[in-house]
């Protein structure tokens, strides 16, 4: 299209104006255009976009249209366009990243952070993990951590993870059985079908219900400075390996259970020997709690 210029006869805003005129009338058709002045009439022109994929090989003349060519490998331009070369696939997936959209001559090359990963500050970070005692609200995405919340009254999570929701407690009496250690944010109900939490009678061979129930009584909510106690009192004198790591509970108490199941295979004294041990390591108040409630006094 052709706009003719008459030096002197119009405004020094009147060629601006009108060119834009075009610009949006061509907008409005859906066809892009830009204006071009012609280098050898010196005439304002206004000429066609290139598509994405294209770039402007030869803008448009009073006789012809703009010449487009089609983008070299590894390059691309994604909107209409007259550039007059096409711009380089410069994204490179990069550490713990993965392609979500390859280089083509429409688009630049995409990339996300890989499963179990998420973006923060230009790095892939890993999903952190939810603590015992919390659970999973929104699991991340590669571009949102994990987000946690404490579990609510009458759920847990017993461990560390990065997709598990809080589970609800076990309904021990649904399950014909009674409650023997209360459910916490950190840990499940424990059940027991012990007839009355009763080891007053405990010999060799004796209920083997009731040892369990008292085992998760005695372990369950007991910290770990006091299982180092229970430890060393079960030890007895002479030399003591060196106290675990505090991550290492679950291991210890894993240990003592083992321990503790020697001792009554051995002489069937489990409960007279826990309640020793109990009482060397200075461990009154719980003593007093498993002498209560699983050798009650006739």
């Amino acid at each position: 299209m052709k706009v003719t210029e008459k030096t002197g006869q119009a405004p020094s805003w009147a060629l601006p104006a009108l060119l834009l005129a075009l610009v949006v009338r061509g907008a409005a058709t859906d066809a892009p255009t830009f204006p071009w002045r012609d280098a050898e009439t010196r005439e304002w022109l206004v000429c066609g976009q290139c598509p994405p994929g294209t770039f402007m090989l030869r803008p448009c003349s009073r006789g012809s249209p703009t010449a487009c060519r089609a983008c070299p490998p590894r390059h691309y331009t994604e909107f209409w366009n007259y550039l007059e070369r096409c711009r380089y696939c410069n994204v490179i997936c990069g550490e713990r990243e993965e392609e979500v959209r390859p280089c083509t001559s429409a688009h630049n090359r995409a990339c996300r952070c890989q499963p179990g990963f998420f973006a923060h500050a230009g790095f892939c970070l890993e999903h952190a993990q939810c603590p015992p005692g919390a659970g999973v609200v929104a699991p991340g995405t590669p571009s949102q951590n994990t987000q946690c919340q404490p579990c609510p009254l009458g759920t847990f999570s017993a461990g560390s993870s990065s997709s598990e929701r809080c589970q609800p407690h076990r309904n021990c009496t649904a399950l014909g059985l009674t409650l023997n250690v209360a459910g916490s944010s950190f840990h499940d109900a424990l059940c027991t079908s012990c007839p009355n939490f009763s080891l007053s009678t405990l010999e060799p061979g004796g209920t083997r219900e009731c040892e369990r129930a008292l085992l998760d009584f005695v372990f369950q909510d007991i910290s770990f400075k006091r299982l180092l106690r229970l430890q060393q009192a079960l030890a007895g004198p002479g030399p003591r390996p060196p106290p675990p790591r505090e991550e290492g509970r679950a291991a210890l108490q894993l240990q003592l259970r083992q321990q503790l199941a020697e001792l009554d295979a051995r002489d069937g004294a489990l409960g007279a020997r826990l309640l020793l041990a109990l009482r060397d390591a200075r461990l009154a108040g719980l003593e007093r709690s498993v002498r209560t409630r699983f050798f009650p006094a006739r």
